[in-house]
């Protein structure tokens, strides 16, 4: 190239129209609001199939409206948590007529219930009778992220053989349709079938408008784009609690959630497609045409973009072409690949699992549900915003090992030290906040540690890991009834174990990323390598 000549690419033209021009924030906004609506979907079964009180029926005795002293002699109390039993009963004394007074019940003998009575309002527990089978409750959470997994498999493929706006498109019209009609289930079986049907065709909701918003950027501005989709997601389950917190029906519920997603299976269908996704396809023409429609909104002359010398970025030259299979064999015979990726798994495993645990289980963290679930959501935003800060000034591995301990030591006090909300709740947040540090830590880190070549198929072996996390989240709620604290203890002491293992792995702190196996294999064997303009 000459001297003097600007190199002519998307990111130059991207930067050119201005990354904040009219163009770019309505495509934001148009963006968000899909990104806003998966929060919803992929939520809101924490609140639609939350937690339900029910004690036992006692025939004779229910018909009694003007008194209820007679439940503490038909119903054992259960002195670990302070409340009624919820599966068992008192053995009545005989089988004729009883009075309901002390002396009709054998406090010797109980006997397990037949039918249940249920607090009031319209519940999933309570319409479909899921009393004493907390187990069915708990399912649909896993059923749900079974769901969800099976999405990673094909987002991804829609995404890059189709487009970005046909991924959010029909990811958004799956949701529409099976959580729409979910909401009129007749029962518990078509109800979970349902469920995993909108999980499994709309889970990729989130990823492919993620995709899409940060393509409409230049590489100056991606992590800032990132940190807002993250942040409207967490706007977005707070939504979900508040709105959980005024309906009381189930039903009623889903349909508020799912409706809005009829707007954007409209709109979605005349927005531009992606520029560099339709240069990554060779479609030249189109891609211009879209870059001539957004200086033309931004007010912008087209010809001093010099459009006409874009060319496509995103294609190598086929002497750098490698042969696939080759890496392949090299990766499988690299004990150090091997290592990095089985930690890499336990690391996203770990954040998944406790990043969910923690919020699925904070609905019982104080008498109000509703308000400790935002809390514990809303603490997110500040850890968006510092891992920005902490992970380029004290590197990867200082980061990481401070947060996975951090989320360790406040676990295990919060299960072993006595309840108070004056301090068991600010534990509790500060291994929210910590886990999501992690979690977001996690992402980048792993991008770093794998070569180029086989980078994308590496990290969705560790993504498929994190998802096992997030099945297995929702069952942890049923641990409590052996030990209240045991969901805690187990995040704690999958945080310590994640600590450890990061030490085993490279520093890549201000090192230029890998593009090879034999440089990747290298990360371990260096302090500090400069990056490839140069800078340390």
């Amino acid at each position: 190239m000459e001297e003097g000549k600007k190199e002519i690419n998307l990111d130059s033209v991207l930067e050119s129209l201005g990354p904040y021009g009219r163009y770019n924030l309505l495509n934001f906004v148009l963006l968000l609001y899909p990104i806003l609506l998966s929060s919803f979907f992929e939520c809101g079964f924490i609140f639609e199939a939350q937690e339900q009180m029910y004690r036992c029926e006692v025939y004779g005795c229910e018909q009694r409206f003007n008194d209820t002293s007679w439940i503490q002699y038909a119903i054992p109390t259960d002195v670990k948590n302070n409340k009624l039993e919820s599966c068992l009963r008192f053995a009545p004394v005989s089988n004729t007529s009883m009075q309901c007074l002390p002396e009709d019940f054998s406090t010797n003998k109980t006997l397990p219930c037949e039918t249940f009575v249920y607090e009031e309002g319209r519940s999933f527990v309570k319409e479909f009778n899921l009393g004493c089978q907390e187990w069915k409750r708990a399912l649909v959470g896993t059923i749900h992220n079974s769901g969800m997994f099976l999405a990673m498999l094909f987002t991804g493929a829609i995404s890059d053989r189709f487009g970005r706006k046909v991924a959010v498109g029909f990811a958004s019209c799956a949701s529409l349709i099976f959580g729409f009609s979910r909401a009129f289930a007749p029962n518990y079986l078509s109800y979970v079938a349902l469920h995993f049907l909108e999980a499994g065709l709309g889970g990729g909701l989130y990823p492919s408008a993620y995709v899409f918003i940060v393509e409409l950027v230049g590489l100056k501005q991606r992590v800032i784009v990132s940190a807002m989709c993250n942040m409207t997601f967490v706007i977005g389950v707070v939504l979900i609690a508040l709105l959980a917190w005024v309906v009381d029906n189930w039903r009623t519920y889903i349909l508020i959630l799912y409706c809005p997603a009829i707007i954007v299976v409209i709109y979605i269908w005349f927005t531009n497609e992606s520029a560099r996704w339709l240069l990554s396809k060779g479609r030249r023409d189109e891609a211009i045409r879209v870059l001539k429609r957004a200086a033309k909104i931004n007010n912008l002359d087209e010809r001093n973009l010099e459009l006409e010398a874009l060319g496509d970025p995103l294609l190598k030259p086929k002497n750098q072409t490698e042969d696939k299979k080759s890496q392949f064999s090299k990766a499988l015979r690299s004990s150090i690949i091997w290592k990095r990726l089985l930690i890499c798994s336990f690391l996203w495993l770990t954040c998944s699992l406790v990043y969910y645990g923690l919020s699925i289980n904070s609905v019982s963290l104080s008498s109000h549900r509703y308000v400790s679930f935002m809390l514990v959501v809303l603490v997110e935003i500040p850890a968006y915003i510092v891992v920005v800060i902490v992970l380029d000034k004290y590197g990867r591995k200082k980061t990481l090992v401070a947060t996975y301990l951090t989320c360790a030591l406040t676990s295990l006090l919060f299960a072993f030290l006595p309840r108070s909300d004056w301090w068991s709740i600010p534990l509790y947040l500060i291994g929210k906040w910590s886990v999501t540090l992690a979690y977001s830590s996690v992402y980048i880190y792993v991008s770093e540690v794998f070569p180029t070549n086989m980078r994308q198929t590496l990290i969705s072996f560790c993504s498929t890991a994190g998802r096992i996390g997030s099945l297995m989240a929702p069952v942890t709620p049923l641990l409590s009834y052996y030990h209240k604290s045991m969901p805690t203890v187990i995040f704690g002491a999958m945080c310590l174990i994640s600590s450890a293992l990061v030490l085993l792995l490279p520093e890549t702190r201000n090192m230029r990323l890998p593009d090879t196996i034999e440089e990747a294999e290298e990360l371990s064997r260096m302090k500090r390598k400069p990056s490839r303009n140069g800078h340390l």
